[in-house]
């Protein structure tokens, strides 16, 4: 996470019996270290930290029109809800597209030629008295 994210602290929540002394009150002096700005006694949680991960990469998402910069956010943002949603909705707009097109070239009028109005040859002379 970058600098503007806070550390995140493990508490041992296995044990119901010694909630309070294993999870609220560890939890209560974090924060309270938080507010007042000082360092709490538990250590963080180490975020897993991958060095070939490029930090400064360029993705642009077409779905979602957005620019993503970053390996981590654009994996982060490949799994978002919003992501996701833009996803099944061009995935149905899609399969309505592809349905329509299959039911126009199924259809059994799609091979006839368009019938002409009036008599057979009227069409002929209207076009030799035209000229």
């Amino acid at each position: 996470p970058g600098p503007s994210v806070p550390p995140v602290y493990g508490l041992e929540v296995s044990d119901v019996s010694k909630w309070e002394e294993s999870v609220l009150e560890p939890a209560l002096e974090i924060v309270q270290s938080f507010i007042q700005g000082r360092k709490p006694a538990a250590a963080p949680v180490k975020m897993a930290c991958n060095e070939m991960e490029n930090k400064r990469s360029y993705h642009m998402c077409d779905l979602c029109d957005r620019i993503i910069i970053g390996d981590r956010e654009w994996a982060a943002h490949i799994k978002s809800k919003s992501h996701l949603h833009q996803l099944r909705k061009r995935r149905r707009l899609d399969l309505d597209a592809l349905a329509t097109i299959e039911s126009q070239s199924i259809s059994p009028d799609c091979d006839k030629e368009p019938e002409e109005k009036g008599s057979p040859g009227q069409n002929e002379k209207e076009l030799k008295s035209g000229v």
